[in-house]
């Protein structure tokens, strides 16, 4: 409020989830791009260097804006409780995005949803909600239907819900939301993904009755989250071309990326027994 509450001059897509978060925000984010939407993307956590975090049409922002919009929260927060490092990052991206006149944000949940920083936010274009797996169980619950209630907190009265593949007892709490303040709930359902081709030069595949789409991105559970990219795209308004030339050129580092192939080289950030399992497949699957 003392900011002016720039988030309010904003429009959002809002990502809540334990994995696929920023893949499918990445994915989400180069759609948007490719509409020629000037397209703000906001990640946590950053693997090199803090400007990872704020991105505008996929340029970092500049160390001298980062210091001096820093500048105005510090003497904004003058007199108030102590605030996280993610609430200070979380009010200097809604700064920056307002600012640079961002046409829309895909705005990534830190932890949870409800009571997360970025959920001050009043109202987004849609709500998404990737999978539920164990994670930060002290803050979020032990679980699964207690972390998904808590991420299920990102749904908005009346705007449309995204949903990828759930466990049953993650995707209950989330309907009950949804049915509860009445949010139109859109589930990607894995029948209809099919897969065309799948290498370790990306995959094709289809989605519904769409044309043959491609990720660079690898592993299964790469498709599931470019389906609630898709699913997304399409709640916005953007037609099948965006959509595919988004998803191929979309990157995201450290998610089973190969960097080298002789011998074969994996980096990827897997840090809960979810994502781990999805690690553990895609080894299984391209290096049997």
């Amino acid at each position: 409020a003392r900011l002016g509450n720039p988030q309010e001059k904003l429009k959002f897509v809002h990502i809540a989830g334990t994995n696929g978060k920023g893949s499918c925000a990445a994915m989400l984010a180069s759609i948007c791009r490719c509409a020629g939407w000037r397209t703000g993307l906001y990640t946590s956590p950053d693997l090199v260097d803090f400007s990872e975090r704020i991105q505008i049409d996929g340029v970092r922002i500049a160390p001298g804006d980062t210091a001096r919009l820093t500048a105005r929260i510090a003497a904004a927060a003058e007199k108030l409780p102590p605030l996280s490092f993610f609430e200070l990052v979380t009010a200097l991206a809604f700064l920056y995005f307002a600012e640079q006149r961002c046409d829309i944000v895909i705005l990534e949940c830190g932890l949870g949803g409800r009571f997360d920083a970025t959920n001050v936010i009043r109202t987004a274009e849609a709500s998404v909600i990737m999978p539920v797996g164990l994670d930060h169980t002290a803050v979020l619950g032990s679980t699964l239907d207690r972390i998904a209630g808590e991420k299920a907190g990102v749904v908005k009265p009346g705007r449309p819900v995204v949903c990828a593949p759930q466990l049953s007892q993650a995707l209950a709490p989330i309907r009950a939301r949804c049915a509860e303040l009445d949010a139109p709930l859109h589930t990607v359902e894995p029948k209809d993904i099919r897969v065309l081709s799948d290498s370790l030069s990306g995959q094709d595949f289809r989605f519904g009755g769409r044309p043959p789409l491609h990720i660079s991105l690898l592993g299964a559970h790469q498709l599931e989250n470019a389906a609630a990219a898709v699913l997304t795209a399409g709640l916005l308004g953007l037609d099948g071309e965006c959509i595919r030339a988004g998803l191929a050129a979309a990157r995201w580092p450290c998610r089973f990326e190969l960097m080298a192939q002789r011998p074969p080289l994996v980096l990827d950030g897997a840090h809960n027994p979810h994502g781990a399992a999805a690690l553990a497949a895609g080894l299984r699957h391209y290096f049997p």
